[in-house]
């Protein structure tokens, strides 16, 4: 039998070395501990395909065996290689080499267990360590256990497929039965001896003095019971995976994704708490997304808590990119109480910290499991991706929703909340009112101080916006220098006061090498000048095109009495005979060529002094000439504002728009 098993690695070194590496991995690969066996016991073991964190767990059950039964029995391990061993690595070989009767462990020549103290006392028995001799075995792990009242083998290997990187991982098998634990051993022993170990002769009478002759059924179902309860935990732990991929594949609402990833989590790991912390984006606060377990206490308190090791562990992570964990002390001690094991993984995507993923046990002895810690792993990952992406989307929305150059809304997006906008005032019967702004002669600003110059008073003016305007207010860029706002809730009044304080911020504007600018506005309200979003524009642009023809620099309504609907529209009049003309022409330009005016339906116009001689007439006070002015019963030109020091208030120049149609246009 000897011969048979070792036969394969015979063979392999006497390959000629031009034959094919493939061929030469196939043969060596026979001298493994797993193929050995499977060659030998084909119908009695099936290879199972398992996670390494996962047989690196069921490993750990093996050991469990002989450390919870105190097992005097010969244990024989061959461990991955390591260059770096943790402490708890550490302590779980010497905790077996004290346990077992006999503990001989295959290492690596680099593994980093050949520089570290086995013993911590000269009465524990120290574990034998045995140098591989060939590099190929580094992946291989195997773990037999051998006594006369009980036997179990488990052996895996990694295997990996050029041609199709999914059938690439680690297969398992494992086995209670004398018979296949006494082949083990038997291939061991010539293995050793074919790789002249000085320990070759210790190890023989370790193997001859323990060979398997039954096995504990007690033992056996502890071992059994365990690997049923890792299966399920695993499939549990994959249904969590499961279903945190399908809330990332169908939603792009990061706080539902990531609310959906604690909850699956920390029930999966059955922890106490878990959180998710994504870092913001510049200028923005980070998005925090807790778990808490039923019965687990005060929710305000715990969060709190929560929060507080999640900026900890955000800090202590963001330049490290290792996982943290923090284990129990495995076993209730007068100390435990203050013991709160958590396991924190850092979240990197592009080598970049995005945030922090933690989970915290109530267990004060509870040990983090590797397969626990890929979970985590594996989550992070996702979110990573699914944070990345949504961010992705939601960049590309605001670009298509937005104007580049000012930040506003563009003239889509503006129709889409108008709409919306008009259909909650219709369905809440409350008002609604419509600016659209113009910049006075932009045109002449590009002309002589260039574009630039344009693109930054057109910035400013919308940051303007932006300062003046609520938080349901909505100002867009409806084209060119003219800009729309829509005031939700607001009647003519209020949009009156808006409008004057966003005229006289852009008068008072400084334009870096082009110095003050003025706009013209144009204000008009639901449902009182209009019915629907068409003709509220139309009554918007109206107000806006009075406000040009009036001589620029001032706000305006639509005409008097001119409510747009499909109702039949009175016959204009006009104050002459040409306006009469131009009013029932429909909208026209004026005479510059730089800007259209309104039709002038409805519309009557007063020159300066009569109109001055009717208010004059009306009120014998300012504030009586204002209030009518401000409820809309009368039309204001600057001039009439402030005649003969009528008004000095330069806050209050143009409180009411005007319609002056024989003044010049300035």
């Amino acid at each position: 039998m000897f011969d048979l098993i070792a036969a394969p690695r015979a063979a392999a070194q006497q390959v000629n070395q031009s034959a094919p590496a493939a061929f030469i991995r196939a043969l060596d690969s026979m001298y493994s501990l797993y193929q050995a066996l499977l060659t030998q016991h084909s119908r009695q073991l099936t290879p199972v395909r398992c996670a390494e964190q996962t047989i690196a767990q069921l490993h750990r059950y093996f050991e469990d065996v002989v450390l919870e039964n105190n097992l005097a029995a010969l244990v024989i391990e061959s461990l991955p290689l390591t260059s770096e061993r943790s402490l708890r690595d550490l302590a779980r070989v010497r905790e077996v080499g004290r346990a077992a009767r006999k503990a001989f462990f295959f290492v690596s020549p680099g593994d980093a267990l050949n520089d570290l103290p086995l013993r911590t006392s000269d009465q524990d028995r120290e574990p034998i360590l045995l140098k591989r001799g060939a590099p190929d075995k580094e992946r291989e792990r195997f773990v037999v256990i051998a006594d006369a009242r009980f036997s179990a083998l488990l052996a895996s290997v990694h295997e990996s497929d050029d041609d199709n990187a999914e059938a690439d991982g680690d297969r398992v098998i494992w086995t209670f039965e004398p018979d296949i634990v006494y082949s083990a051993l038997e291939y061991l022993m010539a293995r050793v001896t074919a790789e002249g170990h000085l320990q070759a002769p210790a190890f023989t009478s370790a193997v001859r003095s323990s060979m398997p002759k039954a096995t504990s059924l007690q033992l056996t179902v502890g071992v059994t019971t365990k690997l049923a309860r890792l299966l399920q935990e695993q499939a549990g732990r994959e249904i969590a995976v499961n279903r945190i991929a399908t809330a990332i594949r169908n939603s792009l609402e990061l706080d539902s994704v990531l609310q959906t990833t604690v909850t699956e989590v920390g029930r999966a790991l059955n922890t106490q708490h878990c959180a998710l912390r994504i870092e913001g984006e510049p200028g923005k606060e980070p998005l925090t997304n807790c778990y808490f377990r039923e019965g687990a206490g005060s929710v305000n308190a715990e969060e709190a808590e929560l929060v507080a090791d999640l900026d900890a562990y955000s800090v202590r992570l963001a330049g490290r990119y290792k996982n943290y964990v923090l284990d129990g002390r495995g076993e209730l001690d007068a100390n435990s109480h203050n013991v709160r094991p958590l396991a924190a993984v850092p979240l990197i995507y592009k080598e970049r910290f995005m945030g922090v993923l933690l989970v915290r046990s109530d267990d004060p002895t509870r040990i983090w499991q590797e397969n626990e810690i890929l979970l985590l792993r594996t989550v992070a990952d996702q979110v990573t991706v699914a944070v990345s992406h949504a961010r992705l989307y939601a960049q590309m929305q605001q670009q298509a929703l937005t104007d580049g150059l000012t930040g506003c809304y563009n003239r889509r997006s503006f129709e889409l909340q108008l709409e919306k906008d008009l259909h909650m005032a219709t369905r809440m019967s409350l008002p609604l009112s419509l600016i659209l702004l113009d910049l006075d002669k932009f045109k002449r600003v590009n002309d002589t101080f260039g574009h630039e110059a344009g693109d930054v008073a057109l910035r400013l003016l919308a940051d303007g916006l932006r300062d003046e305007l609520r938080s349901v207010d909505t100002a867009a860029r409806y084209g060119g220098e003219e800009f729309a706002v829509i005031l939700p809730q607001a009647g003519i009044d209020g949009a009156l006061i808006v409008a004057e304080r966003l005229r006289r911020r852009i008068e008072l504007m400084e334009v870096p090498g082009v110095g003050h600018i003025t706009a013209s506005l144009g204000i008009a309200s639901f449902p009182q000048h209009a019915s629907s979003r068409d003709t509220l524009m139309l009554a918007a642009d109206r107000a806006l095109y009075n406000a040009k023809d009036a001589g620029r620099n001032r706000v305006c309504f639509p005409p008097d009495g001119d409510t747009l609907s499909d109702a039949p529209a009175p016959i204009p009049f006009g104050n002459t005979a040409e306006e009469a003309s131009f009013s029932e022409s429909g909208m026209g330009a004026a005479s510059t060529g730089e800007d259209a005016l309104s039709d002038g339906e409805n519309e009557k116009t007063f020159s300066v002094d009569p109109l001055r001689e009717e208010l004059l007439g009306e009120a014998s006070t300012a504030e009586a000439v204002f209030e009518q002015a401000a409820l809309g019963d009368v039309v204001l030109g600057r001039e009439s504002l402030n005649p003969d020091g009528l008004h000095e208030d330069p806050m209050h120049e143009a409180t009411a728009p005007v319609l002056v149609s024989e003044s010049p246009i300035s």
